[in-house]
């Protein structure tokens, strides 16, 4: 084998550990060298497709088809990883299968190459401030909480209650917050779970200072912002807010 050849395998093989890092954590160190071993990048890769299942189930929750289309695709690509060997080299099913996930998830829905779903990514004040935090010093947690935590706050609580409480529809709430109908009832989703889960209505929006912040995984109650709760399975919404 040649230098530039050698070359070459180290590089896949770095970008391999760098991608398993990006899902696995710590867990993917340190395991470049296993790149060209069958049996783990199947094993490795199946887990990954197991935490796309989880997040993606997330995101699509309010989109039946786009839930379908997407879970059609991870267990294509799950059939074709399963099947992978020494000696049998799926690659091709691999890549059809992640370019058709893909597709899905940028609003190609459709073989038509026309966008048919709009995709919003947007950073909470928490990833905002890791991102920060990761780059500059870091700052008192609980100062940055209670400060950057304003804004966010204020949110949840005047579209709880707009629709709550004014009786605006989602639409209508949306048109008022200049946000998306999907954005509107994600966030009163949140708002029900969190009412679920304490067994008490969502703070006034009066009374700001005692009004939860709330994420798409857990919460921080407003008495004690160190502490980070996880959503329950039990706690799911199940109301269909129109």
């Amino acid at each position: 084998m040649t230098l530039l050849q050698n070359e070459g395998r180290f590089r896949y093989s770095m970008e391999f550990e760098i991608a398993l890092m990006g899902i696995l954590g710590r867990k993917g160190m340190g395991k470049a060298s296993l790149a060209s071993d069958a049996k783990f990048v199947r094993e490795s890769m199946l887990e990954v497709v197991n935490k796309w299942k989880q997040r993606i189930r997330n995101l699509t929750a309010m989109d039946e088809r786009l839930d379908m289309m997407t879970m059609g695709n991870l267990e294509e690509l799950e059939r074709a990883l399963k099947g992978t060997s020494d000696s049998t080299n799926n690659d091709w099913l691999i890549i059809g299968a992640l370019t058709s996930l893909v597709n899905r998830l940028l609003g190609y829905d459709w073989v038509d190459g026309e966008i048919h779903r709009h995709v919003i990514f947007y950073r909470d004040r928490d990833q905002e401030n890791f991102d920060h935090n990761k780059m500059l010093e870091p700052k008192d947690a609980v100062q940055t909480l209670r400060s950057n935590g304003k804004t966010l706050r204020a949110k949840y609580a005047v579209i709880d209650h707009l629709r709550n409480r004014i009786g605006l529809t989602v639409n209508e709430v949306a048109n008022v917050m200049g946000m998306s109908e999907y954005q509107v009832r994600k966030i009163l989703s949140r708002v029900e779970q969190y009412e679920r889960a304490w067994r008490t209505n969502f703070s006034d929006i009066l009374s700001i200072e005692h009004t939860p912040l709330i994420y798409d995984d857990g919460y921080r109650n407003a008495n004690d912002l160190t502490q980070f709760a996880p959503w329950r399975a039990s706690n799911n919404s199940k109301r269909v807010t129109k």
